[in-house]
């Protein structure tokens, strides 16, 4: 299912740690929320601060997973494999797709 959303980005997490940074979006991409990364420094000494930007239209759902996430309540589905790698060329293609439609 393809979702249309305003083009309005919000700011709902940021930090100083690209690790943190990328974990937070992971579990964001996981749960179908697309996500804008800014922020993180280039070349071989990648450094902070990260933010995630979500669109305006599903804040509230990217800041209940955050928050999940900095509690420890969130858990891992079933049918969730832990092990599989992120494909982050494919991740940011889909990204840079999602806001050419905006």
């Amino acid at each position: 299912m393809e979702h249309r959303y305003s083009g309005s980005l919000v700011l709902v997490y940021t930090t100083p740690s690209i690790t943190d940074g990328y974990l937070a979006r992971g579990r964001l991409e996981a749960e179908g929320i697309p996500v804008m990364v800014k922020g993180e420094g280039e070349g071989p000494y990648r450094m902070g601060p990260v933010l995630l930007y979500v669109p305006e239209e599903i804040e509230v759902q990217a800041a209940f997973i955050l928050d999940e996430m900095r509690s420890g309540r969130l858990e891992v589905m079933e049918d969730e494999d832990l092990l599989e790698e992120t494909n982050w060329s494919e991740a940011e293609d889909e990204i840079e797709e999602w806001l050419q439609d905006l």
